[in-house]
Order: structure tokens, then sequence, then C-alpha cells
């Protein structure tokens, strides 16, 4: 392009040689199909990828015989030169945020946010959505002045198509592909308008993806899920203050962990709320006590128990203080696990339970021994163990020598080199009721 350099995903991505000029059909725009107000699975958008050859004519610079631009008496094309890649440019998250956004969607990620671990971005994703650029058109006009020195800027029109790929992250699998397209016209010219029109054009086919009926009607709620009216999410003053709620009292184990470990892991779950995934274990037939950070406040989260059965659930209620949420299953009926909320001792033997790293690894079980009692960044008690987890352990329980849960597995102090060093965290489980208004009868 001139030796010019644009941004840095198609940095190296346009080049020229010499052919006619090229048609731009203008792209039909629909109008969204998304009421306001309509309960609507969370969406974010993945990822870009551009399926172009390298190589690929895209479009042309028009010559000086329309409206004075360009430098050249013959039309020059554009060739793609970056072959096949895949981008994740801010221009098209927020373009796609905005434009899903005001079309009624549920949309996460809100590119605006400062805080990132914070209000919006605490909500996951039911489903991330992908796009598939397999066309592009430009029709480039290289802006001259009257005296025919070069401005730097281009303006002239654009079209994208586009193949939508949905994933779903409970079901883990692509469970819709849809095709839109997006054009672009630019009148006046701007500095790199080649991407310019490529950007304005994503976002037409992205508010295009928004009247696509099939698109909409996968996002529909058709049945919610329960939620108690008394029992509402909490905030970082916790739930402490809403009415309590009471289950029954599980007998605790009398014998040796061993003899009880098929139960105990027929009652641990992997939990799916988002893209990542965690752990938690029953305290009642059809309650699941876990993490903040792996519930996530989501509406919808998938349980996987040992043995392979899937099953819904509802956040309930949540603390993210004291990092602990309560979910309830749909149509639940799972045996809990015993509570027992008295303090643990120092050097006494503790084992975690979960699903570290993969979900394939369900039921993995560490020993360790009780290494101190800690305070959290809020003042809160953390038991301190040497008993390891990893990423997808988070949420699970941390049992006694009996298999009586006495913590919540919550986190793990890395090296510089994030590798854990064997200090690991645990949310005591009489506090972690507590904070979340529950009472053993």
């Amino acid at each position: 392009m001139r030796g010019r350099t644009i941004t840095v995903w198609l940095a190296a991505g346009l080049m020229m040689t010499a052919c006619a000029q090229t048609h731009v059909e203008p792209a039909p725009v629909a109008m969204t199909v998304a009421a306001q107000g309509e309960d609507l699975a969370p969406i974010q958008l993945d990822r870009v990828q551009f399926n172009l050859e390298r190589g690929q004519a895209i479009g042309t610079y028009r010559d000086n015989n329309f409206k004075l631009c360009g430098q050249s008496m013959v039309p020059e094309p554009i060739h793609w030169a970056a072959g096949k890649i895949t981008v994740q440019d801010e221009e098209m998250t927020d373009s796609f945020y905005r434009v899903l956004k005001d079309a009624n969607y549920n949309v996460v990620g809100d590119p605006d946010a400062l805080f990132g671990n914070y209000g919006d971005a605490q909500r996951a994703p039911e489903y991330l959505v992908g796009g598939r650029v397999d066309t592009v058109t430009l029709d480039v006009c290289d802006e001259v002045t009257w005296g025919g020195q070069w401005k730097g800027t281009q303006s002239g029109l654009g079209r994208i198509d586009v193949t939508w790929q949905v994933y779903s992250t409970l079901e883990q699998r692509v469970v819709l592909e849809t095709r839109t397209s997006g054009s672009a016209e630019l009148p006046e010219g701007v500095p790199d308008g080649e991407v310019a029109l490529i950007i304005k054009a994503f976002t037409g086919a992205a508010r295009n993806l928004a009247g696509d009926r099939r698109f909409h009607d996968l996002l529909v709620r058709r049945e919610k899920a329960p939620v108690a009216a008394e029992v509402p999410l909490g905030g970082w003053g916790g739930v402490a203050e809403q009415p309590a709620l009471a289950i029954a009292r599980s007998a605790a184990f009398e014998t040796p962990i061993g003899s009880n470990m098929s139960r105990i892991q027929a009652s641990v779950v992997t939990l799916f709320s988002g893209t990542g995934q965690g752990s938690g274990f029953f305290v009642a037939p059809d309650l699941i006590l876990t993490n903040h950070h792996v519930a996530l406040n989501a509406k919808r989260v998938k349980v996987v128990l040992i043995n392979g059965v899937t099953a819904y659930a509802t956040t309930l209620r949540s603390d993210p203080a004291r990092d602990v949420a309560l979910l309830r299953v749909e149509g639940g009926a799972y045996t809990p696990l015993p509570l027992r909320l008295g303090s643990v001792a120092l050097t006494e033997e503790v084992y975690a339970v979960g699903s570290p790293l993969d979900p394939s690894l369900a039921g993995t079980v560490t020993r360790g021994i009780v290494s101190q009692i800690q305070r959290d960044e809020h003042g809160l008690p953390l038991i301190q163990a040497d008993a390891t987890i990893q990423p997808g352990n988070s949420g699970g329980p941390l049992l006694d020598a009996r298999g009586n849960v006495v913590g919540i597995s919550q986190s793990g102090l890395t090296d510089d080199g994030s590798h854990l060093v064997g200090i690991n965290f645990f949310v005591p489980i009489a506090d972690a009721l507590d904070r979340l208004g529950i009472k053993l009868d």
C-alpha cells in the first residue's frame, strides 16, 4: 500500500498491482429481533478470523477519473498479504458489544469497564461468538489534493461476509453457525481508510446478526430456573441480613476417609459457568456450595457428576468478598456431604477433592496438613494447608481425616514463574455458611 503501515493485525495485510475497478454490492440492513427487556443468555465476542488466502485480491484503489482521487491513471488492486489470521481486535470487540447491546442482547465484557474483576466482568458468558470473515471487498479512493499531492487519507466503499459460530460454554460445543454480511461507506477520507472500512463493515455484519432469528431463538430462556425471591444474590456485604436458609444436618462420618470415599466423590461435582471450570459439592439434596469466582453470578451453571450425569443449577446466593456461592440444582435429589463446623487444628490431616486442570481428572484426592490459620485482604479467616490444589479445584471441599467438610478450596500461592509452591488457602466451612445465611437444622 505505497509503503504505508496500518493497524497491528493488518500491518502487512494489503498490497497492490493493477486491474479494473471493483464493484461493491451494498449489504441489506436487518432490524433486531430481540425485544427490550427480553431474558436472553449472556454472550461475548471471543475472536475474529480472516479466512483469506495470501495474495487474494480483495479490491482496488480507484483511478483519478473518479472524484479526482488516486495517483495512477490505472486502477490498482489490493491484495491480501497476511494469509489466514485470527485477531482479537479492540475496535471489533467494542463495535460488537455496542451493536448487540443496543439491539437488546445480553452482552458481557464491557470494553469501557476499568475494573476487570467487578460488575459486568463478573458475569460469565453462556455463549461465545466467533466470526470468520470469508470475503472482503474494497473500493478505495486514495485521496490527493488538487495539485496531485497524496493526502495520506482514503475514502470509499467496503463489504465483508462473515460466518458466525456460536459456542456453548455449558455444552462445550458449537451449537449454531450462520452467515451475515455488512457494508460500509466513507464519504470523506480518513487515515488508514481501508481498515476503517473493514471495521465499519464488520459492525454492519454484527448488526445483521442481531436480526438473525436462529441466533435470537438460541439465546431465549424459555424456562427460567427457579430462584427463591427471599434469597437474592449478595454483594460485597454478603447476604448475612437475608432470611436464614435452613438445611438438614447430615450425619457425620465416623470411620476413616477411605471407607467413605466413594460417597464423597459422588457428592463432589465439576462446574462449568463460562469459559473455565471449577468444583463444588452438595450440602443439601438440591444445593451446591462453591466459590463465587467459579459461579460468577451466572444464572445457569452446568453441573457434571463423577459418573458423567449432567444437570443444571442456578446461583441463589453469592458473596464476592468471602468468595463463596450457593447454587440450586434443577430437580436435584443428590446426597450431601456432612459439614464439620468446629475449627481445625494445626498439623491436622486434611484432604482436598475436586477437578484439577481438566474435567477428566474429576474426583482427584490430595492430602496434606493444616499449616496455619491466616487472614485474607478483607480480614476474613483462611485455612492454610499444603494439600495440593490446582486451577479447577476451586470450590471443592477440604475434608478432615474422616471425610467431613471443614473448608472450601479457594486459591494457591505461586512463584514468579506462576508455579504453585504448596501454600494453599481454604475458606472455613462455618464462615462460608454464615456469610451465605445458611443454618444447619
